[in-house]
């Protein structure tokens, strides 16, 4: 009876063993293998999920963050905030800023995994001028934060810096980087440029509506984003100041610490996860710096955010206090 006994307590055992170390390590399934951000442009929450201008965003199922904040004013630091940049942050637009700092894709590149930045409007790989064309540019360096690191401009990581068009060749080819930077030019980001033909809020909202609409079906239809683990975000820079914070703020919800930034105003972020499809929404506080925390997590990567932001992003379930509680252990 005893031998009996032991026979199916060891069995149990190797049977749960597996099972039981995916749930505390998370498991392979719960790790994204190649994540994207969209960056779009200066608009707060309000004038997105509010309005009727952005219907193809708005109609997208996926995770919802309420309570989503840029770093600061203008738009440069929350570009470089995204992909390592530490307070103090930057105060201008002034594309001659260089940063000196560890950056996402170096950290990447230092641990065999992948990084690339497609700019709409780039006119070559790696071109580092401050606008394109030279007047009146839809291209703008302040929102290609890869170049705005002294390290990666000096370095083959600059080669990383490609233009938009080559993205679908990249998924075709199964080639896209472990992350990406995916950056619409002036015209289709929601900012507006001289030369655009279009420069009310409405207009500049519908258009780049349009351009998530045109690109975002692309990667979900390919057969990279159904083959693979796939995080696509899709996340403004900051708040364009108009009608407030966009809707009313919650800054302090359960677990929140309120002294994390949040000088950017109250911005949408939207996350798409290949392996699951469902609409859910969580009003936990976070910011460009949790982005980055999350990234870094997701592939196991040194924080490069300043250590009383290390939350990452709360996923589907979790609560405040969950997200919250999941310290880092491998900041610098």
């Amino acid at each position: 009876m005893r031998g009996r006994s032991l026979l199916f307590f060891l069995f149990g055992l190797v049977c749960w063993a597996p099972a039981s170390f995916a749930a505390f390590s998370g498991g392979a399934s719960s790790s994204a293998d190649h994540i994207l951000v969209i960056v779009m442009e200066n608009k707060n929450i309000g004038e997105i999920v509010k309005g009727s201008d952005a219907p193809y965003f708005n109609g997208l199922r996926g995770g919802r963050l309420t309570n989503y904040w840029g770093l600061a004013h203008p738009s440069l630091p929350n570009y470089v905030g995204m992909i390592g940049a530490w307070p103090p942050l930057p105060n201008s637009d002034d594309p001659r800023i260089r940063i000196q700092g560890d950056s996402l894709p170096e950290e990447l590149s230092l641990h065999h995994l992948s990084a690339g930045s497609y700019m709409q409007g780039l006119p070559r790989v790696g071109y580092g001028g401050r606008s394109y064309p030279r007047i009146f540019g839809r291209y703008v360096l302040k929102h290609d934060p890869f170049l705005l690191f002294s390290r990666i401009r000096e370095s083959p990581l600059r080669n990383t810096v490609v233009p938009l068009a080559k993205l679908p060749a990249d998924l075709k080819e199964h080639r896209l980087p472990n992350f990406s930077l995916i950056v619409p030019d002036l015209c289709h980001d929601m900012h507006g440029a001289f030369g655009c033909h279009f420069h009310n809020s409405h207009e500049l909202i519908r258009e780049g509506d349009q351009f998530l609409a045109s690109w975002i079906p692309r990667i979900l239809r390919s057969d990279f984003y159904k083959t693979h683990h796939v995080w696509i975000f899709v996340v403004w820079d900051e708040s364009s100041g108009k009608g407030g914070h966009g809707g009313k703020s919650v800054l302090s919800p359960p677990g929140s610490n309120p002294q994390r930034m949040h000088a950017g105003g109250h911005i949408p972020i939207l996350w798409l996860d290949s392996r699951n499809p469902r609409k859910w929404q969580s009003n936990c506080f976070g910011n460009h710096y949790s982005l980055l925390e999350t990234v870094t997590r997701n592939f196991g990567l040194p924080s490069l955010t300043p250590p009383g932001e290390r939350v990452p992003l709360p996923k589907e379930g979790m609560s405040c206090f969950q997200a919250m509680g999941k310290t880092s252990g491998r900041g610098r």
